[in-house]
């Protein structure tokens, strides 16, 4: 019999999982990343700020130096093919499964860019080389693999692209992460220099790992959820849940059915409701792997905060966990202006929230914010 839960009880366990009901400690910034599963960076500026909406006080400069300095954070390729930054701790069990990937990127680089899984496999042994002892730029990185291997020149041209289809495999690897810029360039490292020991499990142990941390914030969930969140999981689905073994729980609520961890399910039963008011930006993982997606935003408004194409989402402000309208930022002069259309009415408290996270924002990237709302929504919003 499925252990029954309302939404309410749901949506306050995710926020609290996810640190959106309260922020956490400036020191805590690793575990949090770890916490929500990695944070997607194909925007930088965006992830930056799913880690401010969720840890208290940092500066950009600390999540920078999280990356750079104290190398606590790690951006690389990760899930989907798309770049996060992961806990860098997290980074052996993230590679485990990873290597996984590796047969299909050959197969796919062949396909698409006619790269053969030899050269593929002579390019990932020189990029370990070369990042033992530096940290080149993409450009300086492609210089010196071309040196050391015979590569046609299509597959030159494809060492240098923006996109680094030929970078992936090494990172899948763990031997290849994104370094600090240098000026407008990118740079390259090796991430598995600096987390030591390096204990990496096997693929299976990896995987039932990562499903038991998905489930610690996005349940209940299904196994399609957690394939939807990994991207074209192949592997044993009934492994994933014989790991999980006894401490799995089948939760129901309001008729859909899903996993959670036992504790996390009897956790969620005590629970207030939360009442929180967070400006999520795009791509931020609450929001993207939020399911049922009809229970986060309604249909109506679903298309003003998901894309149907390219797994995009728009910047989402949330109440007491919901999507309640969209917001944007942009920058003009000194001040940085924070536009909101909301989908219904604010109260009063709700507007003062939005107040107080602009303002935090502002402390963020250290500049001065206001809040305006949308001319379409000024006369019931403001």
């Amino acid at each position: 019999m499925a252990f029954k839960l309302s939404k309410t009880q749901v949506n306050s366990w995710r926020l609290l999982k996810h640190h959106l009901a309260q922020r956490a400690g400036k020191g805590d910034m690793g575990e949090v990343v770890s916490d929500v599963c990695g944070i997607q960076a194909q925007v930088l500026s965006a992830a930056v700020l799913a880690i401010e909406a969720r840890v208290e006080g940092i500066r950009q400069q600390d999540v920078k130096d999280a990356l750079w300095k104290n190398h606590t954070l790690t951006k690389t390729w990760c899930m989907r093919g798309t770049l996060h930054l992961l806990a860098s701790s997290d980074l052996p069990v993230y590679v485990a499964a990873l290597k996984t990937k590796l047969v299909e990127s050959e197969m796919w680089l062949q396909k698409n860019y006619g790269v053969q899984p030899f050269e593929v496999a002579a390019i990932t042994a020189e990029i370990k080389k070369v990042l033992t002892n530096l940290t080149p730029t993409r450009d300086e990185l492609a210089r010196s693999v071309e040196r050391r291997t015979k590569l046609t020149p299509k597959t030159r041209k494809y060492l240098r692209s923006g996109w680094g289809a030929l970078l992936h495999p090494a990172a899948f690897q763990g031997v290849l992460a994104f370094g600090p810029n240098s000026g407008p360039k990118v740079t390259f490292l090796r991430p598995d220099r600096w987390v030591a020991p390096w204990r990496e499990p096997s693929a299976r142990e990896a995987f039932g790992k990562l499903f038991r941390k998905f489930l610690a914030s996005y349940g209940p969930a299904t196994v399609r959820d957690f394939a939807h969140w990994w991207g074209n999981f192949h592997g044993d689905q009934r492994f994933l849940l014989e790991y999980a073994g006894d401490d799995l729980e089948e939760v129901e609520v309001e008729g859909h059915r899903g996993l959670m961890l036992k504790s996390d399910g009897e956790e969620a039963l005590g629970l207030d409701p939360v009442r929180v008011v967070r400006l999520l930006p795009s791509f931020d993982c609450y929001a993207m792997f939020y399911s049922p997606r009809e229970w986060f935003v309604s249909p109506i408004h679903r298309a003003k905060i998901f894309r149907q194409t390219a797994g995009w989402n728009y910047p989402a402000l949330i109440v007491d966990g919901f999507a309640v309208g969209i917001w944007s930022l942009n920058k003009s002069g000194r001040r940085i202006k924070v536009e909101v259309e909301p989908f219904r009415e604010l109260s009063v408290s709700e507007r003062k929230g939005v107040q107080e996270e602009a303002a935090r924002m502002g402390s963020f990237f250290e500049t001065p914010t206001e809040v305006r709302y949308s001319q379409l929504a000024a006369g019931k919003a403001s």
